[in-house]
């Protein structure tokens, strides 16, 4: 894959050395309260009306993005593309940014006809995550109300965080009303009926891959309208889950396959027993590598996806996960492709307080260590995976706190701290019984 990825990158230089194809042909669209983005690493916008109202496809074709887009075909560095800047600022040519990875899924024809579109008209997007509500059983640590129902019960019945001095901390002052301005029950939402009308029409025939994401799909009833729409598509299907799913509905899920040619599932996880049930309050580690198993065994055709977030949370058993997904691939390599179980590696950003760049340069020096250990003594991973770890692992050493945002370490600090105790509290999960040992000595240093 490294000549392909070198392939791509240059392809795309050629266009300009800060193009990236996912503005144009990739788009994730909050249809609870209408936002979009271009990927999962810029911040999302709100999605003016008038344009929806003269044409639906303005869900994803913003003036913003728009203008963007204007300023990628020019050279210019997007500032909300800063994620990507970082990582090629690092100057390793042995690690990709996601520019080259977002860019890579389309055919070499579909981005360099990019250049000569019209600017300032829409494009239908070739690969779309949506989301229709916040419903979600889970409350994950670096989630907040605006996306899951379970923390907006939480701030609605306890009251907002306290004492949290940070960007990211103020999000969790709020109950999420603003993530659901049409009502628990999402009635009357006028996003989500120019996007129906916008996938009945010219959408669905466009799409190379819709995703669906939440809240949890599998307790959205825009969801389920949606699957009963489908009809043999051509498009591919994912769904983003967090598969803490009774066995009828998971056996519902993967039923979906009937219609389509390839469909994902998307799952969430990157640290194991304890420690993932602390940062996704309300997992069941067990039950969810479970499903994960079951559903892989059982739907040999379904190809699953792990997305890791990689947070000063979930770091100190990155490793221990990282070796309990390679022994499930070594359990059923003889029946399914070696790249079920497939894993993304996320760095966290925000909020900045959970970021790995806290941790003292010590303990990320050693976690660091290890995931390289692990890679370069595998050959159960892909070359993309390969890839992604030892950036991840560079990363843990070579970034601090100070590289990422206008937050001061101090603040983020003693927002980690204020939130987590918090937290703990309000999830009846004490820290000590959760967490590992090395994080408590280090938590208890604060």
């Amino acid at each position: 894959m490294s000549t392909d990825l070198k392939k791509v990158q240059t392809l795309i230089n050629t266009i300009s050395p800060s193009f990236c194809a996912a503005k144009w042909y990739n788009a994730s669209i909050w249809l609870n309260n209408g936002r979009t983005a271009s990927c999962h690493h810029p911040l999302a916008h709100f999605i003016p009306t008038a344009e929806l109202f003269k044409n639906p496809d303005a869900l994803h074709n913003t003036g913003i993005k728009k203008d963007i887009r204007k300023e990628m075909l020019n050279g210019d560095r997007p500032a909300e593309c800063g994620y990507c800047w970082k990582v090629e600022d690092l100057n390793d040519k042995s690690i990709y940014s996601d520019r080259i990875y977002k860019s890579m899924i389309y055919s070499d024809a579909d981005i360099l006809s990019i250049p000569q579109l019209d600017p300032d008209k829409g494009v239908d997007p070739k690969t779309l995550e949506i989301c229709f509500d916040n419903f979600c059983n889970l409350g994950c640590s670096y989630c907040n109300s605006e996306f899951s129902s379970t923390w907006s019960a939480d701030i609605s019945t306890n009251g907002p965080y306290l004492k949290m001095r940070t960007n990211g901390g103020q999000t969790y002052k709020n109950d999420g009303q603003h993530g659901m301005p049409f009502g628990a029950k999402n009635e009357g939402n006028f996003y989500i009926k120019k996007f129906f009308e916008w996938f009945s029409t010219s959408l669905r025939f466009n799409l190379q891959e819709l995703r669906i994401s939440g809240g949890e799909p599998t307790r959205s009833p825009d969801f389920w309208k949606l699957v009963d729409s489908f009809d043999h598509e051509t498009f591919n299907f994912a769904v983003n889950t967090n598969l803490m799913v009774d066995e009828i509905r998971l056996a519902k899920l993967a039923n979906i396959k009937q219609h389509f040619n390839k469909f994902d599932i998307y799952t969430s996880g990157e640290s194991i027993g304890k420690n993932a049930e602390f940062v996704r309050s309300g997992l069941n580690y067990d039950v969810w590598k479970s499903n994960l198993y079951n559903l892989q065994i059982q739907s040999p055709e379904i190809t699953t996806h792990i997305m890791m977030t990689i947070s000063a949370l979930s770091i100190w058993t990155v490793p221990e996960f990282l070796m309990d997904i390679l022994e499930l691939r070594e359990q059923t390599r003889s029946v399914i492709r070696k790249d079920s179980y497939y894993m993304s590696v996320n760095l966290l950003r925000f909020p900045s307080f959970q970021s790995v760049t806290i941790l003292p340069s010590d303990i990320r020096l050693d976690i660091s260590k290890k995931i390289c250990d692990i890679v370069n003594n595998t050959s159960l991973l892909t070359e993309w995976e390969q890839n992604s770890f030892l950036r991840c692992a560079k990363y843990l050493t070579d970034v601090d706190a100070s590289y990422e945002d206008t937050d001061s370490l101090t603040d983020k600090l003693s927002d980690f701290k204020n939130f987590i105790t918090q937290y703990s509290e309000r999830r009846k999960m004490p820290i000590e019984e959760y967490m590992p040992i090395e994080f408590n000595n280090w938590f208890k240093s604060l």
